[in-house]
């Protein structure tokens, strides 16, 4: 079993996303520096594929699917949250 490296906190942050080019609303949940549980309102998402979350017009981050549940899933950051979307997900 892997071990976070980061707290998370919880969240509710409703944002945009793209799995990989469907366009998909995801609540963020349990976030943290290195990725954060999402619950997708429509469609679903597999274990491997990579999900864009849209910020605003100039701003977006990326993170890979690594468990799903249901509605639910896991994601992994693929880079470091940039000063603007850390203040988005109020980190």
């Amino acid at each position: 079993m892997q071990t976070r490296t980061t707290n998370r906190q919880g969240s509710n942050i409703v944002l945009n996303c793209r799995v990989p080019v469907e366009p998909a609303q995801a609540i963020l949940c349990d976030v943290s520096e290195t990725g954060c549980r999402i619950e997708l309102f429509e469609g679903h998402v597999s274990k491997g594929s990579t999900v864009f979350f849209e910020v605003d017009e100039k701003n977006e981050f990326a993170g890979q699917i690594v468990w799903v549940r249901g509605n639910e899933a896991g994601v992994r950051f693929m880079h470091t949250l940039n000063p603007v979307v850390r203040t988005a997900l109020e980190l």
